[in-house]
């Protein structure tokens, strides 16, 4: 019953808060991305992959809020392309590390990696959530 409750308030709400969500998670997600590595403590011992972790949930949240953002057209082919644009942003973000971040910070496979995963497991299961499975949305 809670989840029937969510789904309802969730997609009842409007179409510019949606999308407000993405952009404002977007920034947060670039903010994070370019700070420089110094910022960050280091990954406790004993754990590790932590730092890919916390990329598969930065972008697992995007990729949902992606999903959301596009529910009400979210079988149309340009909603297609929201989880591979949501992952080329990763890939940015990954790319311009070593330039913006300062020392420290890097690009690294195992992050774009874990960024297309996070991406596109939500988007997945944010499909599930509202009813449809399919990862890309077919016609």
């Amino acid at each position: 019953m809670f989840a029937n409750r969510l789904k309802t308030r969730l997609l009842a709400c409007p179409l510019r808060i949606r999308r407000w969500a993405c952009a404002v998670h977007m920034a947060a997600i670039a903010v994070l991305s370019l700070l420089p590595a110094w910022v960050f403590p280091p990954s406790p011992p004993g754990i590790p992959g932590l730092d890919k972790v916390v990329h598969v949930a930065m972008y697992g949240v995007l990729g949902a809020l992606l999903r959301w953002a596009s529910e009400p057209w979210a079988a149309t082919r340009a909603a297609r392309w929201l989880p591979v644009a949501g992952a080329l942003y990763g890939l940015l973000l990954e790319w311009l590390q070593p330039w913006i971040g300062g020392t420290g910070r890097s690009f690294g496979w195992g992050d774009a990696a874990a960024n297309l995963a996070g991406v596109m497991l939500a988007w997945w299961a944010a499909g599930r959530f509202w009813g449809r499975g399919e990862l890309i949305p077919s016609k």
